[in-house]
């Protein structure tokens, strides 16, 4: 399995095809966005083969809103 993390730059249809152009630490991909309709530039996705499988949350931002989250708890 060959997993990639990046974050979507551009997002384009290219012989009917949803297409994005995602930078992984630096590297612009062209990857399917098939499978990810719902997909916008900004998000950051998981991408295997060329395809992009998964929208996935940047973990600065998931580790902050469960420290936020648990400020709550114990108020």
């Amino acid at each position: 399995m060959n997993l990639l993390s990046g974050q979507i730059e551009e997002i384009y249809v290219h012989e009917g095809m949803t297409m994005g152009k995602i930078n992984v630490r630096g590297a612009l991909l062209k990857v399917s966005l098939t499978f990810l309709m719902d997909a916008k530039v900004g998000d950051t996705i998981l991408v295997e083969s060329g395809v992009a499988i998964s929208k996935t949350e940047l973990e600065s931002q998931s580790t902050s809103t469960a420290t936020k989250s648990r400020r709550h708890q114990d108020v």
